[in-house]
């Protein structure tokens, strides 16, 4: 075998193919996790450096989930890390130009986002530096949210533009401002009991509005249509306080205690944001916005959503409410009867891997995270097209338990309902539970049978051109965590017949110039 000539063509032809794999993207194997944390009161004014490493509890449960480590047990390029954006002191890996940059920023605006963002995009660089991997996914919890916007919307250290952004999940997020930030009332006691920020100025929705995308609640831009995007919302106010101001003012929303619902997900999209033609995904869980990071399901999307290649999006089409559950009375007509419908999701293959009875997309009543419809009387049909569950699934789910509900309200403020003359809280009608195949991709509408409505679900199953989650890097022959020198050196080394050897990498038995060229498609550096 002539080495002196098939060497130096082979690369010549695996270079044709690197550049071809150089458009592959959200690959979860060469896809590092970045974290941005939340919101601090007093954040803004903190010493300390900032764009470091950070701890972060949260870090362990996603990875040993996700089945991806952490950058502090070594540099793989699918590492998953924190960073604080709040400080004054520039990190080590800085330079004058970074500095100087950062600097005319937090001139311009007085620091808060356009600041956070830049050191969350030089930060996510910086890792993926340092890790060799092709590109990051953003999971962002609360205020960090809105920092991840605004690194994407204003494409902070050129991150967004050249692509480096694989996926950005939101957990419960400041997406478009925050209610209680907005409001007079609120912003107004925050002010006397607690510490004047930037950070509350600017979560404000006129701000928002007049310097992310207008209006504030729509994803538009073209930067978002290379990310995919979710979202993961809360509904459970245990506190109370925000809902009572809410209320009080008549303008309540469905919230965690801290954020709306209707602020942590984008309420219209345009197509030039939807990746691969889909909107963002959305799930909702019945906790408090403290309870989100460890509640089990939620954090199973975390990870589904981080390597998954299958989603599924379930809806409720089409209702038949066949009893409305109000009074037949000849002096006052109780209708139209206002129904929600009520949703859950159980997976049985997070109960398999995790232990997970509990469901991963959650709609109560008492959430009032699903809208009212008004139905004028027994037999009557509506339209909901309302969400059951919109994400992606653990690998090798086959199936989901479906359950939809729906309720009569009669007197709950939430909802803006009240008829003291025929009883207080809610008329039960019923639910139904089934089982969904989820196992090929495609569109398929199942039926619900409940006691007093029936109705039709539509499932899609869609599957993503994204590579899977391998316990080992292909090409990495060394098991150094990168593809390089060594590893070709390797594979050039072991030529021939070679059966279940690592430099085997096309896994046909012979150690050959597929395997060079393998290698090389694979070169991380």
């Amino acid at each position: 075998m002539h080495f002196n000539l098939l060497f130096p063509s082979a690369i010549c032809a695996a270079m044709l193919s690197v550049s071809t794999y150089a458009g592959d993207t959200h690959d979860p194997n060469r896809t590092a996790t970045i974290y941005l944390h939340g919101f601090d009161p007093d954040g803004a004014d903190l010493d300390g450096v900032f764009g470091e490493d950070m701890q972060e509890e949260l870090l362990g449960v996603i990875g040993d989930m996700a089945g991806l480590p952490l950058l502090e047990d070594g540099e793989a390029m699918n590492s998953v890390a924190a960073t604080t954006y709040y400080g004054d002191i520039p990190p080590s890996y800085y330079t004058a130009a970074d500095i100087a940059e950062l600097e005319t920023v937090t001139e311009a605006w007085g620091g808060g986002m356009p600041r956070y963002g830049l050191i969350a995009a030089k930060y996510a660089r910086h890792v993926m530096d340092r890790t060799g991997a092709t590109q990051v996914n953003i999971v962002s919890v609360s205020m960090g949210t809105y920092v991840a916007r605004w690194m994407i919307e204003h494409d902070s250290d050129g991150l967004a533009s050249d692509g480096k952004i694989a996926r950005w999940l939101s957990l419960e997020g400041v997406l478009s401002g925050n209610w209680a930030a907005s409001n007079e009332l609120v912003s107004d006691l925050f002010d006397i009991f607690g510490t004047p920020t930037i950070d509350v100025d600017q979560m404000h929705y006129g701000w928002c509005e007049a310097n992310m995308n207008s209006p504030r609640t729509e994803m538009d831009n073209a930067l978002y249509g290379d990310i995919l995007v979710g979202m993961e919302v809360s509904s459970r106010d245990t506190d109370g306080t925000l809902t009572d101001i809410m209320l009080l003012k008549g303008d309540f929303h469905a919230n965690d205690d801290v954020v709306t619902i209707d602020d942590a997900y984008f309420l219209t999209t345009t197509s030039q944001s939807h990746f691969l033609g889909h909107e963002p995904t959305r799930t909702y869980f019945h906790v408090n916005h403290y309870e989100l990071a460890e509640h089990t399901p939620a954090m199973a999307q975390v990870a589904s959503f981080l390597t998954g290649q299958r989603r599924v999006k379930i809806e409720l089409t089409q209702a038949q409410i066949e009893d409305i559950n109000e009074p037949d009375d000849p002096w006052w007509d109780f209708t139209p009867a206002e129904i929600v419908f009520t949703s859950s999701v159980v997976s049985p293959q997070a109960q398999a891997n995790w232990g997970i009875t509990e469901p991963m997309c959650n709609r109560p009543a008492d959430g009032v995270s699903a809208p009212i419809h008004e139905v004028g009387g027994n037999g009557d049909s509506v339209q909901p097209n309302q969400l059951v569950y919109d994400d992606f699934v653990a690998p090798g789910e086959t199936v989901l338990h479906v359950t939809v509900g729906a309720v009569e309200i009669d007197d709950d403020l939430r909802y803006d309902v009240w008829e003291p003359l025929i009883g207080d809280g809610w008329d039960e009608l019923g639910e139904d539970t089934i089982t969904v195949d989820v196992s090929t991709p495609g569109i398929h509408t199942r039926s619900i049978d409940a006691p007093d409505f029936n109705g039709t679900i539509r499932v899609e199953v869609i599957d993503y051109p994204f590579a899977e989650l391998n316990d080992t890097l292909p090409g990495d022959v060394d098991g150094d965590g990168v593809v390089g020198v060594n590893d070709l050196l390797a594979i050039i080394a072991a030529w021939g017949p070679c059966s279940g050897c690592s430099e085997d990498i096309t896994g046909d038995g012979v150690v050959d110039v597929n395997d060079l060229l393998a290698g090389l498609a694979a070169w991380t550096g």
